[in-house]
């Protein structure tokens, strides 16, 4: 039984360290998206402006 339960335990582990990976990309990916449109804004007013 207490094989089971250590079991258990470590493929816990594994898929919330999995978890936290996959929302640690996602906001990587989110916050390059929003600095890539942050810089094409910018330069869409540049553009307005000259």
């Amino acid at each position: 039984m207490n094989y089971r339960l250590e079991a258990a335990r470590v493929t816990i582990d594994d898929r919330l360290r999995e978890a936290e990976e996959h929302r640690l990309l996602r906001a990587l990916r989110l916050r390059n998206r929003a600095e890539r449109t942050t810089q094409r804004a910018r330069r869409a007013l540049t553009n307005l402006t000259a």
